[in-house]
């Protein structure tokens, strides 16, 4: 596991060390300053690559994020109406949600049948927290898009997710006030 969720916090400061061998070896001609500040320079090339090469669970639930906001805004066109009256194959959607999470699977559902996304999405403030010896994580975020029903929106949300059969899945949603964060009611339950 990683220290950091991002390299640029030890890649700094290694940086300011660095800049500091430098201004040594500029002020006093030494060799050993230069060599030092040559190796901060490496180490900070290496530090990004093994940040790269090294995923955190935080980072495999981001991503899980971003796959089911995909999908749901592709599936958000594809389903539209048409199912609403004719029942067709169950959204792909539903991969991400536990198949015990029925109150969450009929918020998507309802939702797919509701709103057409437009190509706009764009997720932002995600913030993860993970319990449960990385079991469970609860995703914080904010969610803007055009609707094409009702124009842009922007939304925030609370996921909660927990790995099963080795794979990260919702099993509850809250759809929060854009500027307050309290829990709303929301407007997508029933549908399945």
């Amino acid at each position: 596991m990683w220290f950091t969720e991002t390299p640029w916090p030890p890649i700094i400061g290694i940086s300011i060390l660095g800049v500091l061998l430098f201004l040594g070896f500029l002020s006093q001609w030494r060799t050993g300053f230069l060599a030092g500040a040559c190796l901060c320079v490496a180490l900070c090339g290496i530090v990004f690559v093994v940040e790269q090469l090294i995923v955190t669970e935080s980072e495999v639930v981001e991503q899980r994020l971003l796959d089911l906001v995909e999908t749901f805004q592709r599936e958000s066109r594809e389903i539209g109406l048409v199912n609403a009256l004719v029942p067709g194959p169950e959204p792909q959607t539903l991969n991400f949600i536990s198949p015990n999470a029925r109150e969450v699977r009929g918020m998507v559902v309802g939702a797919l049948r509701m709103v057409d996304l437009e190509d706009d999405v764009r997720i932002s403030d995600v913030r993860t927290t993970l319990s449960n010896n990385n079991s469970r994580a609860v995703i914080h975020f904010r969610a803007s898009a055009t609707v094409r029903q009702f124009g842009h929106r922007p939304t925030r949300w609370e996921l909660t997710w927990q790995r099963e059969q080795n794979e990260w899945r919702v099993i509850g949603a809250t759809r929060l006030n854009f500027l307050t964060g309290k829990a709303l009611d929301n407007p997508f339950v029933g549908g399945e």
